[in-house]
């Protein structure tokens, strides 16, 4: 049951931004999945088609969800509108407002537009996606915000004090969105995609998201059918194990060099004022997910003129050991 919603939807959820083959949505669907998760500007609006021809006939089977990633008023109500049509569908189940990190970039105005699609049934419930929910746990439970969408991994709880974000950790938001009743979706579960290709790993990172019962669904990229069926084993009986612990510690030690965490520690240590994790997360989209062109628009939405791979020294530090020197360096080459 996902949060107050009275939707009830599978633990294991379709990301659709990077899925370009209808086969696999159907497969998807006909494996028994019901929450397809994807936003208005996934491929440049295909996304949304490719999902809309997929559930032709079957609307009523899932659980559907996109979002807006605009901060215009007007254009976040524009976008829901054209990815209703695209979906080739009336109403969406939940709406997000996108990767929102700063309680106050989330404006009364843009809460109307949620309120008034949801009036106007374009949308069953209201959502907000966030890489920093520490810092929108209050406005999520005061808005009464319907459903959130987090980062959560292994790479993110494994630490002894997980998460810490202006003084509010993780585990604490999580146990007050439960309180409130808020439905709590992960994303980002196989830490950045740089499991891919580490034979277990991949299902092992989803048993772990899938332990929590603060988390009722995850939206995890199906771009194929390999990696459809592979997370499809995540689901098989026995649950998370110690072979599963195991196979993460030792993927965690190689890979943390180059997986921002998002905790916001490097916020604001630039002197340039380069958003240096959003930096690193573009490069995350390109390399680890496989996906150049979703790295290129994050970096180009962020930093598109990012100088900083000339710099004598880079005096951003990361406290969880990402070299952010080299993947600022690495963003540059990518996409400058």
């Amino acid at each position: 049951m996902l949060g107050r919603t009275g939707l009830r939807v599978t633990e294991l959820g379709v990301g659709s931004e990077a899925v370009s083959d209808i086969s696999v949505l159907e497969r998807a669907l006909d494996s028994g999945l019901n929450f397809f998760d994807t936003a208005r500007s996934y491929q440049s609006g295909n996304a949304e088609q490719a999902l809309g021809a997929a559930l032709r006939g079957k609307r009523d089977k899932v659980v559907l969800c996109t979002r807006s990633y605009a901060h215009n008023p007007q254009q976040i109500a524009a976008d829901l509108d054209a990815s209703l049509k695209a979906l080739g569908t009336d109403h969406v189940d939940v709406w997000y407002l996108g990767q929102r990190d700063d309680p106050t970039k989330v404006t009364p105005e843009m809460l109307e537009v949620q309120r008034a699609a949801q009036k106007a049934g374009k949308t069953r419930f209201r959502g907000l996606s966030s890489h920093r929910i520490g810092r929108l746990a209050d406005l999520v439970i005061e808005q009464k915000i319907d459903v959130v969408q987090i980062p959560y991994s292994f790479a993110i709880g494994s630490r002894r004090d997980p998460y810490k974000m202006d003084s509010a950790d993780l585990d604490t938001s999580l146990n007050r969105l439960k309180s409130a009743g808020v439905g709590v979706v992960a994303m980002k579960v196989m830490a950045g995609g740089y499991l891919r290709g580490r034979a277990g790993a991949h299902v092992a990172a989803i048993r772990w998201a899938l332990r929590d019962d603060r988390i009722q669904t995850t939206s995890v990229r199906m771009s194929d059918v390999d990696q459809l069926l592979e997370n499809l084993g995540a689901m098989s009986a026995g649950g998370y194990s110690d072979g599963d612990a195991a196979l993460l510690a030792a993927s965690l030690s190689e890979i943390s060099s180059v997986l921002c965490r998002m905790c916001g520690a490097c916020e604001g240590q630039c002197p340039q004022g380069v958003p240096a994790s959003d930096v690193v997360r573009s490069v995350m989209y390109a390399e680890g997910y496989g996906v150049y062109e979703m790295g290129r628009a994050a970096f180009e939405r962020t930093a598109g003129r990012l100088a900083c791979a000339h710099c004598e020294a880079c005096t951003v530090d990361c406290p969880n050991g990402v070299n952010v020197r080299e993947r600022m360096a690495r963003a540059a080459q990518l996409f400058s």
